[in-house]
């Protein structure tokens, strides 16, 4: 860190050129070379301070450097473009990194604006931040790309002056297209969503005819064992297990080719494994067929993401019958200690306050969480706060198109819902369930017609924005102590 005379002297001559110094973003990099942030009028720009002029920075701000007056420092101010952040990560180290924590959690940032509040609510807990954090639905809605995403969050993260490991999760991938397009960006997490190579439909025949031969071992070798979890006691059915075999096979070989891929193109990884999309609860053999299949091929997975019962629809807490939640995650907590080598994750973890000290029990705080859209409604309650026509204009929006925006997302709100009309002066109308679901889900639709009315609001109100969403998150990880 600079002494406090260098600082004030780096923080006179950019306010002289209209640029505003973030103080904790000062950070040595190398002897005689800092990095820090700065914000002007056009955005954010990263500085790099040095006594002797630093070569490959891409798109200088000025001409030539700006000397400061009385020592041997000079600066410039650069974009965070993709060129000058590997200079960053491959000189210098500031990059994200596998999760060698027991417990971690995800903050999607929809915008890009929060990384450094998430950081800010990180503080004093033992978890993992991934904090570049997006799925190609997301990517697609508010036209970024996995690269902006990066970006976004590593400028974040030197702004807040952070130092430790934080993870990149290319969400809910489906296809190579996306894929490649996080690895060639250097992401360190891989979430597959399998949701669409499961093989489904009523009255499923359900017959070993076509199945390998490792899903016939794994069947032989699980079907009738007993497990014993916390409240009883489960006997593995072979019936079921072929269900699952069934039903997941072609997904796995899925997953198999896919980790491949991303092993020819990153050096370490996290992988994760998503069955929690679609109408099908995780059964226990289901569980046990997925985890043991690809221990069995070999493959490295990190974290795998069951469907639990009941309804994890966004913006709202759990809905279920929370004694069978229970049951069900103790099932499934002793089948992963059972096989080894993986945690469990929750998805959809946004505001389910009432399930997480049980969450964190049962898995002996070794756990996966992620949440995204939490932190897009406390951008909108600063918008709330300070632009009420904003507001206003909108919800109506959302309204508008709430049937098109339901698309992307199981959720069971409706229309006629909102017909009798709601007091949008009256604050408790943010807490309403039905018009957070409501807001959750239409950020596309909001940023197609609003994006520059909605940045300028909450850049204008940046500690405003800060302070709701690391409030926020702090709520979440208080539970999980």
């Amino acid at each position: 860190m600079l002494d406090e005379q260098m600082l004030n002297q780096l923080s006179s001559a950019l306010l002289r050129h209209s640029f505003m110094l973030y103080p904790n973003s000062v950070r040595k990099l190398s002897e005689g070379i800092y990095v820090f942030v700065v914000r002007g009028n056009d955005g954010k720009k990263v500085g790099i301070l040095s006594k002797e002029r630093v070569s490959g920075f891409k798109t200088p701000f000025f001409d030539e450097d700006i000397n400061i007056e009385g020592t041997d420092f000079c600066f410039n101010l650069f974009p965070l473009v993709f060129e000058n952040y590997l200079i960053l990560r491959d000189n210098f180290g500031i990059g994200p990194t596998p999760c060698k924590n027991a417990a971690s959690f995800g903050t999607g940032d929809r915008l890009g604006l929060a990384t450094s509040a998430h950081l800010d609510a990180f503080k004093g807990f033992d978890f993992f931040p991934v904090l570049a954090q997006q799925s190609p639905r997301e990517l697609e809605k508010t036209h970024r790309d996995f690269k902006d995403v990066l970006l976004k969050a590593v400028l974040g993260v030197l702004e807040a002056g952070y130092n430790g490991g934080f993870g990149a999760d290319a969400d809910h991938i489906k296809d190579e297209k996306y894929l490649f397009q996080a690895t060639e960006a250097g992401y360190t997490m891989y979430t597959l969503d399998v949701s669409e190579m499961l093989v489904k439909g009523e009255g499923l025949a359900v017959n070993a005819d076509r199945l390998s031969q490792l899903s016939l071992d794994i069947i032989k070798d699980f079907g009738g064992k007993k497990i014993i979890f916390q409240g009883g006691e489960y006997t593995i059915k072979s019936e079921e297990l072929l269900r699952s075999a069934v039903i997941y096979e072609k997904a796995m070989c899925f997953v198999e080719r896919v980790y491949g891929l991303i092993k020819e193109r990153v050096k370490d990884f996290d992988l994760e494994v998503s069955i929690d999309e679609g109408d099908r609860d995780t059964t226990i053999e289901d569980h046990i067929f997925v985890a043991e299949y690809l221990h069995r091929k070999g493959i490295d997975f990190w974290s795998l993401a069951p469907k639990f019962p009941g309804e994890f629809e966004k913006a709202v807490d759990y809905r279920g019958d929370m004694d069978k939640f229970v049951v069900e995650l103790n099932k499934h907590c002793t089948v992963a200690r059972m096989l080894g080598g993986y945690r469990l994750s929750l998805h959809s973890g946004s505001d389910k306050f009432s399930i997480y000290r049980i969450f964190n029990e049962a898995t002996r705080h070794n756990f996966h969480i992620k949440t995204s859209g939490t932190s897009w409604l406390q951008a909108l309650n600063v918008i709330y706060d300070k632009d009420r026509q904003l507001f206003r204009e909108l919800y109506s929006i959302a309204l508008d198109n709430l049937e098109e925006s339901k698309k992307a997302y199981k959720i069971s709100i409706y229309k006629q819902d909102f017909e009798k009309g709601l007091d949008l002066d009256n604050p408790q109308v943010l807490q309403n369930p039905k018009v957070r679901q409501l807001l959750h889900i239409s950020y596309g639709v909001l940023l197609d017609e609003k994006r520059e009315e909605i940045y300028d609001i909450l850049i204008k109100h940046e500690d405003e924005h800060y302070r709701y969403v690391a409030d926020n998150i702090k709520k979440h990880l208080e539970l999980l102590e």
